[in-house]
């Protein structure tokens, strides 16, 4: 997620504000944040944090933006929130497989064609083609929209997949008052953070000050190309 927007499904195991940004050399004041449990996601997401002044986020987070976090605080949240990183969805393939035929209107079909088959044999006296073709219609149907669904649920797995790859694999942040690049995974809660231009923001970020000519591109999150000007 980038600038002041909040992520879109609990299944994000991190949620982000900024402090410390550098933008084309102009210095722009940023901190992250993130949260690993339902109930820190909750609150934080309930926060706008856009509307709180530099000195009251840094006190809720207990971080400094000019010094940044020390190490040993560093390890401590890491270990207390986990690797900022999309955490990935349990995969239960009998259950997925058992939804594409049976949600919705799945059951309802094939309930259907079971008793319209019924109704030809062996009810039928004599047996009428109608009904037959009608079962056999009804068993297409619900092996068709078994299939749509399927091809639904994949397209969201590559959907996911491509904003997982869209993520940077390692960023500079400040710890112990000097800078030092990170893997982007190990990024935790009141880090300070150092963006150039055209680098991806590695969490959820939350802008105090930057330059008026700031765009950032949402495509992957807003489907269009069109680049938001802060």
């Amino acid at each position: 997620m980038i600038g002041q927007t909040k992520s879109l499904a609990p299944r994000l195991t991190y949620d982000g504000i900024v402090l410390n940004l550098t933008l084309d050399a102009i210095q722009v004041n940023t901190l992250v944040i993130a949260s690993a449990n339902a109930s820190v996601y909750h609150e934080w997401q309930s926060t706008d944090w856009h509307t709180l002044s530099v000195e009251e986020v840094q006190k809720q987070l207990s971080a400094d933006v000019m010094s940044g976090l020390s190490t040993n605080r560093a390890a401590e949240r890491l270990k207390q929130y986990g690797l900022n990183k999309i955490s990935p969805l349990p995969n239960p393939w009998l259950w997925k497989i058992f939804g594409y035929f049976f949600k919705g209107f799945g059951s309802i079909l094939l309930i259907g064609g079971i008793l319209v088959f019924i109704s030809w044999k062996p009810l039928g006296q004599p047996p009428a083609v109608a009904n037959l073709a009608l079962g056999i219609v009804l068993l297409a149907v619900f092996v068709i929209q078994a299939g749509f669904n399927a091809w639904q649920d994949w397209s969201s797995s590559r959907v996911m997949a491509s904003i997982t790859a869209m993520l940077p694999e390692s960023c500079l942040i400040l710890r112990d008052g000097l800078r030092s690049e990170v893997v982007s995974t190990e990024i935790v809660p009141g880090d300070t953070v150092f963006i150039k231009s055209g680098t991806k923001i590695p969490a959820d970020v939350r802008f105090i000050e930057a330059s008026h000519d700031l765009t950032i591109d949402r495509s992957i999150v807003t489907g269009t190309f069109y680049v938001d000007t802060r």
